[in-house]
């Protein structure tokens, strides 16, 4: 095995790896975090020791890599370690590069080439159980009105609907002679392409601002014709109705929510970054200049304020959930630099980073 290409695999792919022998679990090249270990040993179990898996869970996918019916590796793409949310587009990023993934790592712990497999999905339920494939349905006229139901349960924003209809039309069989005539690449992203296409008609109709329409779109459709193939086509299927789903729930939310509520969420949802009072305004809609007024009448601070408190709650999980230098975590939060990290820590906890981590060690040690 070579331990320092694992490494780099971990570093240029974004994923953590773990190696799996029948009910145990050892860190290969992984960062210092929580990860269900139990869940991960089911995924291994599941798994067929002569394909590659993707085992699709509640929150995203593990890729598992065999080598025997009792030992391989399990490629996890990295979590945010604040926001711990799961992006659509990083899924299908995952998803599309899972063959090459699974082989580059199966050459870099054995030190052999890999072996040529399929590829398949296996979805599992939050219980930790294989749930059942739907039973394909060989019918074109299926899969549309499946796909109908789908879209208006988005605009109802009804997810126990969505979800049945989202997995009735994956479960059709939607590629006979008509396609693989013309190539069955073409007709793949042709059906991905027209479903991004409904779905962004619909969610406009609805209020969905065109901005965030536009994103969605241009980047979906920019994924799908760069790729060669389209792998897991079942996958992608069910990441984009997602991507679609969460923007328009979010969407929703806000327009019932009050200016200072929305700012709040902003700041929340953005607390890595560098947040500027111009940024929010464009985001929101709102002027720049009345910002201040509208967030400090409601929470009584500021806006600067309350995302240094943001930020320091935050670099509190970091500082004892992770091994993460005290750099690092000034850089992910996105302060001036390092010194400045500690000084604002220091003001608000009466203590520094260090200092803090060290206690929180030692409370947990007694």
């Amino acid at each position: 095995m070579c331990k320092n290409k694992l490494d780099l695999l971990e570093q240029a792919s974004a994923v953590d790896i773990f190696k799996y022998n029948q009910r145990q679990l050892k860190n290969i090249s992984a960062t210092d975090r929580f990860y269900n270990r139990g869940l991960m040993i089911k995924a291994s179990q599941m798994a067929k020791s002569d394909q590659y898996s993707l085992i699709k869970y509640r929150v995203g996918y593990m890729l598992v890599v065999p080598f025997s019916p009792t030992e391989g590796l399990i490629l996890l793409p990295k979590l945010d370690l604040i926001e711990n949310t799961s992006d659509g587009f990083s899924n299908i990023d995952f998803i599309n590069h899972s063959v090459s993934l699974a082989k580059l790592a199966y050459f870099l712990y054995r030190g052999e080439e890999a072996p040529d497999r399929d590829i398949t999905i296996i979805q599992m339920a939050d219980s930790g159980k294989l749930i059942e494939q739907v039973k394909s349905i060989d019918d074109m006229i299926a899969f549309h009105i499946y796909t109908v139901k789908m879209i208006e349960a988005i605009t109802k924003l009804d997810e126990a609907k969505f979800q049945e209809s989202l997995t009735d039309m994956r479960g059709c069989n939607i590629f006979g002679d008509s396609l693989t005539q013309q190539g069955i690449i073409r007709g793949q992203k042709d059906i991905l392409i027209d479903l991004i296409s409904k779905l962004s008609d619909t969610v406009g109709k609805y209020g969905l601002p065109i901005k965030k329409i536009i994103g969605i779109q241009m980047n979906s459709i920019q994924k799908i014709e760069n790729q060669s193939n389209i792998l897991n086509f079942d996958a992608w299927l069910a990441e984009i109705p997602w991507i679609y789903f969460r923007e328009f729930k979010a969407y929703r939310k806000s327009l019932f929510t009050d200016k200072a509520e929305r700012i709040k969420a902003y700041l929340t949802n953005h607390v890595r970054e560098n947040i500027r009072l111009h940024d929010i305004a464009a985001e929101l809609g709102l002027a720049e200049q009345t910002l201040n007024a509208i967030f400090k009448k409601k929470f009584d601070m500021t806006i600067k304020q309350y995302t240094i408190q943001l930020k320091i709650e935050s670099a509190k999980q970091v500082l004892t959930s992770t091994n993460l230098k005290i750099k690092d975590i000034s850089e992910y939060l996105s302060f001036a630099d390092e010194s400045y990290f500690i000084l604002t820590f220091n003001r608000q906890c009466g203590t520094t980073p260090s200092k803090y981590r060290a206690q929180h060690i030692e409370k947990v040690l007694q």
